[in-house]
């Protein structure tokens, strides 16, 4: 599995009163990242791979009712993309299996 984490220069806010998933998360790169506003699964699958679960295919899976199987591209996909866009960032495997943030290698 795949760890993720929020980038150093990363601004993200969740409103306040918001549900645990939220299905609203408000990012963007800082100084100068053009907002962004990730809504419903994509705010669910951000804040569950920021918040440190490497399965995030299985967790959104539980979360929606449906079978890891049948989410796993799609959830794959979206997080992919979040990397390539710099709102998230992969975590590095430590030499033991264990996760390792990139920025103490």
């Amino acid at each position: 599995m795949t760890g993720y984490r929020i980038p150093a220069r990363l601004a993200h806010v969740v409103p306040d009163g918001a549900p645990d998933p939220p299905s609203t998360v408000f990012i963007m790169q800082l100084p100068d990242g053009v907002p962004a506003v990730l809504r419903d699964s994509g705010a669910w699958i951000w804040t569950v791979a920021a918040g440190g679960e490497e399965d995030v295919a299985g967790a959104i899976a539980e979360l929606v009712g449906l079978t890891r199987e049948a989410v796993a591209d799609d959830v794959s996909a979206y997080l992919d993309d979040l990397v390539g866009r710099g709102l998230l960032e992969v975590d590095a495997p430590s030499r033991n299996g264990g996760p390792v943030r990139v920025d103490q290698c």
